[in-house]
């Protein structure tokens, strides 16, 4: 009897190199953005689709129907992994793959799968040769008792509106998941800063619009080179250069297609000013809510947590 395998993977750029790979199986598709916008615990399992996809849609101005479906379809298709005789979970060291890692082991710590195997790759696996991938999966390993726990205890942590026990598993020492340390801090990091008050994404644009950038696509060009390992699209950026160019006291300028640093935004580059000040909105860190005083910051030298006040 043929073995039946299900791929699963958050994104489509294997759904046609796997093949190539003479790599055999059924693909799944599982790409909610868990590391943008609001993950809140308080959210019941019931309205969990609906808040997700009002949420993706409205930011990325998608068809809020075909978001819901999307969301709903993944989901179903990780409840029938359990038709499967083997299951494989394609992950990377970004932050995009490594917060859908932390929910699919949530997910199959609940529902255990006796053939689930991971391959967790230091890299970008959608630039790999067939080959390349073709060695990975064949040396995919079984996930562990110990990566189920480590990843259910991550989603919790990632939906809480305290990011207290996310710091500390971000900051613990362990090998479990070896991609996983470098992605939370990471996220962390998009809470606003001790010194300026920004994310580490709306500190990477201003600076890349300090250095020369001015259109939407510089900018992400030269936030993406910053990165230690690149997790969002432009479509997922973008909003973001919006966000920071809105209000009376905004940070950016946009005129057409193009940004340059408002008075405010430079003081606030060049260390003068704290942006919080100025900003003046609320905004979601997976399940923490930032109110315009913020509770919480990230220190990025000490990579360590400080609550506010």
């Amino acid at each position: 009897m043929t073995e039946r395998i299900l791929h699963i993977r958050c994104g489509d750029d294997l759904r046609a190199k796997l093949p190539d790979a003479g790599i055999v199986g059924d693909y799944l598709k599982w790409c909610d953005p868990l590391c943008d916008g609001p993950t809140p615990l308080e959210v019941p399992n019931d309205d969990w689709y609906s808040f997700r996809a009002k949420w993706i849609s409205a930011r990325y101005g998608d068809v809020l129907a075909a978001v819901m479906g999307d969301l709903m379809q993944q989901d179903q298709g990780l409840f029938e992994a359990r038709l499967y005789d083997k299951v494989v979970i394609w992950s990377e060291h970004d932050l995009f793959d490594q917060s859908i890692l932390a929910r699919l082991l949530a997910h199959f710590a609940e529902r255990p799968h006796p053939g689930l195997h991971l391959i967790d790759h230091p890299d970008y696996l959608g630039s790999l040769e067939p080959g390349t991938l073709a060695n990975l999966y064949v040396k995919a390993q079984p996930v562990t008792d110990q990566q189920l726990r480590l990843g259910h205890l991550v989603w919790d942590a990632w939906r809480d509106p305290s990011p207290r026990a996310l710091a500390e598993i971000a900051n613990s020492e362990q090998q479990v998941l070896p991609n996983l340390q470098g992605a939370l801090r990471r996220h962390l990091a998009n809470l606003p800063g001790v010194t300026d008050g920004l994310s580490m994404t709306e500190r990477l644009a201003l600076q890349a619009i300090a250095d020369g950038a001015t259109t939407a696509s510089e900018i992400f060009k030269s936030v993406g080179r910053a990165e230690p390992a690149l997790w969002l699209g432009d479509t997922m950026f973008f909003p973001i250069l919006d966000d920071l160019a809105q209000g009376p006291l905004s940070l950016l300028e946009k005129r057409g297609g193009t940004y340059k640093l408002s008075p405010v935004g430079g003081a606030v580059v060049m260390g003068q000013a704290d942006a919080t000040r100025f900003l003046g909105r609320e905004r979601w860190v997976g399940g923490v809510q930032l109110s315009p005083v913020p509770e919480w910051r990230w220190d990025e030298r000490t990579l360590r947590l400080v609550a506010a006040g």
